[in-house]
């Protein structure tokens, strides 16, 4: 008996030792570059916000992340990419409101669910849209925009980045909001090209990126009328919000967020919390990311889940009561 025990002692200190070997063997995170997808073509706030993170988040990490860009189908194609990848935490995707509320809820396919093929990490940034119109424009505030368009009676001229953009959907909201509102949208090739046809007078107004019409705004080029966000903006500290403006409720966002194939551990989203957040406060990522006006968000994994739920909603209800669809 007493050789029986040593024996079965002996076993299970052997497996023991081969359970730490085993642990012990297992590389640190990260023991290799992690890619950060961005479904967007390179250029643009978004690859702009991708590459700035990638290099500070790395440095907290203590590796390399490597911005690859996936561009295609509403942003469908990279989203779906990482969705499909393993849930190692070397794939990682720059979602955005396109990724995760509009697209899913405008495109007639979509092969990934929003909701539940990703873990949340954080939230890189928030970034408001501002209405503009031309220089020449008679409007010069909110209440003369209102009363404008419904002079034109419908006739007025919206312009937009494309169908189904934050900027489309902004003043579809508005239209929403505003009972006997109505315009005539025409979207174009993408925000250069829109914001040609505002310079140019081809059309009559346009909610765009604000961080993309600061300058414009600066020089003269077009007037801004109010922005999106919930608060005035430092850039344009004399443009009221819409808000303010009159029209309770209108706080219509842009914004980043890193997301992993669902089932990553838990532990490397930890990880990869932690190291988003500490990005943020560093001065020199501070420096860049002020300038193109996106917000700081310090958010747990749990809260950018929750709120990513809630702009699922807030966009879809705006489809769905505009009646909007993608041939």
């Amino acid at each position: 008996m007493k050789l029986k025990h040593c024996l079965a002692s002996l076993c299970v200190a052997a497996c023991g030792l081969l359970s730490l070997q085993g642990h012990a063997a297992e590389p640190a995170y990260p023991s290799r570059p992690i890619v950060l997808v961005v479904p967007f073509p390179p250029g643009g706030i978004t690859d702009l916000t991708a590459r700035t993170f990638a290099k500070y988040m790395g440095e907290q990490l203590g590796g390399s992340i490597i911005v690859e860009n996936k561009p295609g189908a509403g942003a469908m194609i990279g989203a779906n990419y990482v969705a499909k990848a393993a849930p190692d935490g070397y794939t990682l995707l720059l979602g955005t409101n396109v990724t995760h509320a509009i697209s899913p809820q405008l495109m007639p396919q979509v092969h990934y669910d929003p909701l539940t093929d990703f873990a949340p990490i954080g939230i890189f940034g928030k970034n408001g849209n501002v209405l503009i119109v031309p220089p020449a424009s008679p409007v010069h505030n909110f209440q003369e925009f209102i009363a404008y368009l419904k002079d034109k009676k419908g006739q007025a001229i919206g312009a937009s980045p494309s169908v189904g953009s934050s900027s489309h959907l902004a003043a579809e909201l508005l239209k929403q909001k505003v009972p006997g509102l109505s315009y005539l949208h025409v979207p174009y090739n993408g925000p250069s090209a829109s914001m040609s046809a505002v310079i140019g007078r081809q059309v009559d107004f346009m909610f765009t990126n604000i961080g993309a019409a600061v300058s414009q705004i600066q020089a003269g080029s077009v007037r801004a009328i109010a922005v999106t966000t919930a608060e005035r903006v430092p850039q344009l500290p004399d443009v009221p919000t819409v808000i303010e403006s009159g029209i309770p409720g209108f706080d219509i966002v842009g914004w980043f967020a890193a997301f992993a194939p669902k089932g990553t551990p838990p532990q490397i989203v930890k990880r990869l919390n932690d190291a988003l957040n500490a990005a943020q406060a560093n001065p020199e990522l501070r420096k860049v990311l002020d300038a193109a006006t996106l917000e700081r968000v310090d958010a747990t994994p749990e809260q950018t889940a929750d709120f990513v739920k809630s702009e699922y909603r807030k966009w879809g209800d705006i489809v769905r009561n505009g009646h909007i669809t993608v041939n």
